[in-house]
């Protein structure tokens, strides 16, 4: 008999767990079905202090209808669930969890008692009355969410516009930049600045982005990030005067009013290219891959030279199928370097066929062929390997086949202040991003707040006041901002050495320019 009692109280607590959580799930039903939509904006993500204006857009109207039966549904199924939780007895305080777990796992089947019918009849009644609402309820056509809108500017007020990848593949660097901006603006204590926010997603909303921007008033662009957003939003800009500072480091993204604050590889090529010149290494090579990157760096080095008056030594570029291949690589890379077998009686190495060596692709094409030129006798250690900042990555920079290249990275100034202040805030270390966010709001507010100093009137002339003899000072470097739009920065050349750069020369802004 004490066995009967303790199996009808395990089923008694089996049915009512199992009303509860039955009861639940219309309840989350009622309310995804009934709660009116809203909107959200990558503005409404970020949270600025009162000088930082990130804005959001409203969210959608509810009409009565919405409020009464959603008013409805909350009085019907609370009605029927306040009934079921007042059942629960004293009975089911007393279960031991362990017999909770032995009751789940045997699955042992129980007779139906009268009050356990009566708990499942009105979980029943709360379904019905849940599904009977939405049935009955006459569809309405939904409301749009209404358009967000900037508040007229006021008069001294100056508007900064972020336009960077906020959602998407690439909204952690997005973030990352505006991260930098953001501490800019509380390090200057710009009163009259205003940063508004405008997500390109990566691209896919660049152009309707770029409206946004125009439509809210702002006075500058920090953005876009990557080449395609600034392709789509460059007329947009330029028919409103609006300049902008990319973050782009391609040239092709640079234009009159439109610059771009990137480490250009161009430009580092032009540095190397001057280092080796000067090291009489006048036979110079070019492995490329067949990408767009690749031969933008094959062209531009080409044109480079010829301003030096040399031509290449040897020109290769390696296609996709043929870089998959490991047979086809091999005998294309045997051939680039013009290998010959060494003699077995001839303890030196032959000469190498080049002075100099510009490999002209990603890190992904140059971790694939450095290796191979190593084994056909063409090392860093025999000549000379020529590397933008892209070398610098970890993975290349503990290649074996590059130890011995040299490199050029921009000349930064010691940031340690900086990177602390920024682990402090936002709990993670800095990056290049992060610095040229910082760099990009400090230039664009101190030129502002410089120009409407000397300036009788508000309107301010931004391609005079930002392009300056003297440069900007930043924590990504030293740079210029050109008329072309491109920017000239000071490189210094290393050298990696057991997988670390040494500093081997500063290389003047003039080996740079055009």
């Amino acid at each position: 008999m004490a066995q009967e009692k303790r199996r009808l109280k395990l089923r008694d607590c089996s049915a009512m767990l199992s009303s509860r959580i039955y009861a639940s799930l219309i309840v989350a039903l009622l309310l995804a079905a009934c709660e009116p939509a809203t909107t959200k904006n990558v503005r409404q993500d970020k949270q600025p202090s009162t000088n930082l204006s990130a804005t959001s857009p409203s969210p959608s109207k509810t009409t009565p209808s919405d409020i009464a039966d959603t008013q409805a549904s909350s009085d019907i199924v609370g009605s029927i669930i306040s009934q079921i939780e007042n059942q629960t007895g004293e009975e089911d305080a007393g279960i031991a969890p362990e017999d909770e777990v032995l009751t789940a796992a045997a699955g042992q089947a129980a007779r139906v008692d009268e009050a356990t019918m009566k708990r499942e009849a009105l979980a029943e009644q709360a379904l019905e009355a849940a599904l009977s609402l939405l049935k009955n309820k006459v569809p309405e056509r939904p409301l749009a969410p209404e358009p967000f809108e900037m508040p007229i500017k006021a008069d001294g007020q100056f508007r900064i516009g972020m336009m960077l990848p906020f959602s998407g593949d690439y909204a952690t660097l997005g973030r990352d930049i505006a991260s930098g901006a953001e501490l800019a603006l509380f390090q200057l204590a710009s009163a009259n600045a205003t940063l508004v926010y405008f997500d390109t997603a990566g691209g896919s909303r660049a152009a309707e982005a770029a409206r946004e921007a125009v439509a809210a008033q702002v006075d500058i662009i920090i953005g876009p990030l990557f080449t395609k957003s600034v392709m789509q939003t460059r007329t947009i800009f330029a028919a409103s005067a609006i300049p902008a500072i990319s973050l782009s480091n391609n040239v092709q993204a640079a234009t009159p009013g439109q610059w771009v604050l990137g480490y250009l590889p161009e430009q580092q090529i032009d540095h190397l290219l001057g280092h080796a010149i000067s090291e009489n290494s006048t036979k110079i090579a070019i492995l490329a891959s067949e990408d767009t990157f690749g031969q933008r760096l094959l062209s531009h080095t080409q044109n480079r030279l010829s301003s030096f008056g040399l031509q290449p030594a040897e020109v290769t570029t390696l296609p996709q199928e043929l870089l998959a291949d490991e047979e086809s690589i091999k005998a294309a890379v045997q051939r680039f370097t013009r290998y010959i077998k060494a003699d077995p009686d001839i303890p030196e190495l032959p000469e190498p066929a080049y002075d100099a060596l510009i490999l002209a692709g990603n890190s992904e094409f140059i971790l694939r062929v450095a290796p191979l030129l190593s084994y056909y006798d063409m090392d860093p250690s025999r000549v000379m390997f020529l590397g933008t900042d892209l070398w610098a990555r970890p993975e290349l920079l503990a290649e074996p086949s590059l130890q011995g290249a040299f490199i050029t990275q921009a000349l930064q100034p010691e940031s340690t202040n900086f990177e602390n202040r920024y682990q402090g805030l936002f709990n993670k270390p800095t990056n290049q991003l992060v610095k040229l966010g910082f760099d990009a709001f400090a230039l664009v507010a101190i030129t502002h707040q410089q120009a409407s100093n000397n300036a009788a009137n508000t309107q301010i002339d931004w391609r005079a006041s930002l392009i300056r003899d003297e440069g900007f000072e930043g924590l990504s470097g030293r740079f210029n901002l050109l008329p072309d739009g491109q920017n000239q920065r000071f490189y210094e050349i290393q050298k990696l050495v057991n997988n670390k750069l040494v500093n081997i020369k500063l290389v003047s802004n003039k080996l740079g320019s055009r």
